[in-house]
């Protein structure tokens, strides 16, 4: 995209600039004047918007879902999966969500920065479905790793330049859609929460649970968003968040993501990360 992104809000926030800023600026308000999120220590309703779901499509599956860090080539430096131990112990084939979750990388899809025909090796850009109406199906992968699992290469072994090796890296990766009004979805909580947006992730070694903070935290009563919290943040184990999940959005959103960061030495990549509505069950916990 070009200068239009900016000046005339053709951009996945479909903001100009200018009241990108002020919608910031306009939380921060709200922040310094709301309650501290509260501390719940039982699985409770959350309904996450498509920024923050697609947080969690490139942290907790994407991430997980490169091949070279399942097969521990990156243990050292980012950790390992909670998709695959080892080749006879892993998610391949088993429940891993709710039947109505499906998720992939694609590098096909427009959008968003993770765009390609080919990778590194000659390979041709496909869709990789990782989830598939819940079970676990495929890592990203290279000519080398596929062959260690006896699949065909999936086109996802990238380099930053030729100055350094390359590495299995995402696509443009995302939760699929799902049928449901967003609207819906919020209107049908008796009580629970919305968060929206993100800030900072803190996801365990191998992604099997996680700490992941929204800007903002807003309680839902009887269908309908109420106060906003402060310093709020969504966490519990991965698989029970998945296999909770019981509607997905219409509204499917793809982002694009400037730097995401992988390898010795570093390589900071461009790629996409989508997702819609989401509603699930979670644990809230407080921090900064």
């Amino acid at each position: 995209l070009g200068f239009e992104a900016l000046a005339k809000g053709k951009n996945a926030h479909a903001l100009t600039f200018e009241k990108f800023a002020e919608t910031i600026a306009d939380e921060t308000v709200q922040l310094c004047n709301a309650k501290p999120a509260p501390a719940i220590d039982k699985p409770t309703t959350v309904v996450l918007d498509p920024d923050l779901v697609a947080l969690f499509a490139h942290e907790i599956i994407g991430h997980p879902s490169e091949l070279d860090r399942a097969l521990k080539w990156e243990t050292g430096y980012a950790g390992r999966s909670w998709f695959f131990k080892t080749l006879e112990n892993n998610m391949v084939g088993k429940q891993v969500g709710s039947p109505i979750l499906t998720a992939f990388s694609d590098p096909t899809l427009k959008g968003g920065y993770g765009h390609y025909l080919y990778d590194d090796e000659g390979t041709k850009a496909k869709r990789v479905y990782h989830i598939k109406d819940g079970v676990y199906q495929d890592f990203m992968n290279s000519r080398a790793t596929a062959s260690i699992l006896g699949t065909e290469p999936n086109g996802h072994y990238k380099a930053n330049d030729a100055s350094v090796v390359p590495l299995i890296r995402m696509s443009a990766s995302a939760i699929a859609p799902g049928k449901s009004d967003p609207k819906k979805i919020i209107s049908e909580v008796d009580h629970g929460y919305y968060a929206v947006g993100h800030r900072m992730p803190s996801i365990s070694e191998s992604r099997e649970n996680f700490q992941i903070a929204p800007r903002l935290i807003y309680e839902i009563k009887n269908g309908e968003i109420g106060q906003v919290f402060r310093n709020g943040r969504i966490t519990y184990d991965s698989k029970s968040f998945f296999m909770s999940i019981d509607a997905l959005g219409n509204d499917f959103k793809l982002f694009p993501i400037p730097n995401c960061g992988k390898g010795q030495p570093m390589q900071a990549k461009q790629v996409g990360n989508g997702g819609p509505t989401a509603r699930a069950r979670a644990k809230i916990a407080r921090g900064n």
